[in-house]
């Protein structure tokens, strides 16, 4: 490619001569990030989350306030590696645009250096890490799977390196995109539910077709080109299991039975696809590391838009979805707070949805879209108190669609709350 033309192309990225598109802020990231650069030690700030969960609006919107703060737009480089106009991507890639932007951008200055995409070209860390340590740039690094962070580069730098989680919007995040009135949160709820939180299906109409591209595209890109996948057609099969079956317990001799694939296939597309950030899986509650260990697991998607994508009926599950979204906020928080952990418990036959132990103190959590049935309501509580009874804790919550409530049976309080007020606290508390 001529020296013009891909400077053309770089400039077409970046904020030297016109505005840039920053979306939507999303400032429980933008803000906590763009605050790291005023902390000398941080080298690279690395985004990692699933595809087209907002990861390159959100570098961009840190490099608008960086701008805005005082930093010279000359000083920031994006690169945006899924660029159409680059057949082969590779580290002399890097090298030449960068050496475009110190031509003409900013010959003697240190740079804040975007790579979107990062994954996209083999030797992206062996470029940074040469820059960083003669001083020449600090990085922001996104990446659409979680072997970005098992780089070679990633372990030299530790210490001097900042991971953040990008998902998809959350609920608080979704009302803001959608522009729902405050007064029709009921209404906001039921269409996140249904549609989950990608930010283009969020703006747009094309709602389904742009969730099929997606899945498609993070099977193909982030598993199957990823790892060289021989079996395309089985890891389709068992992706589309898993988001058909959010919030059962699963066994990989139980799918490899069911599917007809081998143990080792099961095992190994499950990690390829939790790698995608496609899936996620919890573990059952236990003291006895070797019961949790030997139980099954119960598998979530982290977003709801791909059981609707795959033409399930959402108002069929809609409980199941109700339980996947409560899920995912757990699962967003777990990965930013510290000592921040959930689980499923199971004892004699009695189920609890999720168990929260954050830093040792434990809240138990039932997810019921409709309490109105007395026995579905019986049949929750007595879980309940049966699991608070062997934690030991005197507080119990069952998040429901529409009910609000309390109740104490047995020395357990039992707080009824709408699901609507129950994830907006728990965002607020862990400041999202």
């Amino acid at each position: 490619m001529e020296k013009e033309e891909l400077f053309k192309i770089i400039d077409s990225w970046n904020f030297w001569s016109h505005n840039i598109d920053t979306g939507i802020m999303r400032e429980s990231y933008s803000n906590k990030l763009a605050s790291l650069f005023d902390n000398s030690k941080i080298s690279i700030i690395i985004e990692t989350g699933i595809r087209r969960a907002g990861k390159s609006f959100i570098a961009k919107q840190i490099a608008k306030q960086l701008i805005d703060k005082g930093i010279s737009k000359n000083q920031i480089l994006i690169i945006n590696l899924e660029d159409e106009h680059f057949i082969d991507k590779d580290y002399s890639l890097l090298l030449d645009i960068y050496k475009q932007y110190k031509e003409k951008i900013n010959s003697n200055k240190s740079s804040i250096i975007i790579i979107d995409e990062a994954q996209e070209v083999k030797g992206w860390e062996r470029f940074v890490r040469g820059l960083s340590e003669k001083g020449e740039a600090r990085f922001i690094i996104t990446g659409s799977s979680s072997t970005l962070l098992d780089s070679e580069y990633t372990t030299l730098l530790s210490g001097r390196q900042i991971t953040a989680y990008i998902q998809p919007l959350n609920f608080l995040e979704y009302i803001k995109f959608s522009k729902f009135d405050k007064r029709d949160i009921s209404k906001a709820l039921d269409n996140y539910i249904s549609e989950g939180g990608f930010p283009a299906v969020a703006l747009s109409k094309d709602k389904e077709i742009i969730i099929k591209s997606y899945f498609d595209t993070i099977i193909l890109k982030d598993v199957i080109q990823r790892y060289k996948i021989q079996k395309q057609d089985e890891l389709i099969r068992l992706a589309k299991f898993y988001i058909t079956s959010i919030g059962s317990k699963i066994t990989f001799n139980s799918i490899s039975k069911f599917l007809k694939l081998s143990v080792k296939t099961v095992y190994n597309f499950s990690f390829y696809l939790e790698k995608s950030y496609l899936i996620f899986f919890i573990d059952r509650f236990s003291y006895s590391i070797k019961v949790q260990d030997n139980s099954p697991r119960k598998v979530y998607t982290i977003d709801n838009s791909f059981p609707s994508m795959l033409g399930i009926n959402s108002i069929e599950i809609k409980g199941r979805l109700l339980e996947n979204t409560i899920a995912s906020t757990l699962y967003l928080i777990s990965r930013h707070a510290n000592n921040f952990h959930f689980y499923y418990w199971y004892e004699n036959s009695k189920e609890v949805d999720f168990i929260i132990n954050d830093n040792k103190k434990y809240r138990i959590v039932q997810v019921a879209y409709s309490i109105s049935n007395q026995r579905t309501k019986d049949r929750e509580v007595s879980a309940l108190l049966d699991c608070a009874n062997r934690l030991n804790v005197n507080e119990a919550e069952v998040v429901t669609l529409d009910y609000s409530g309390e109740e104490l049976i047995n020395g357990v309080k039992i707080n009824y709350i709408r699901a609507s007020d129950w994830i907006e606290n728990i965002l607020k508390h862990y400041s999202f």
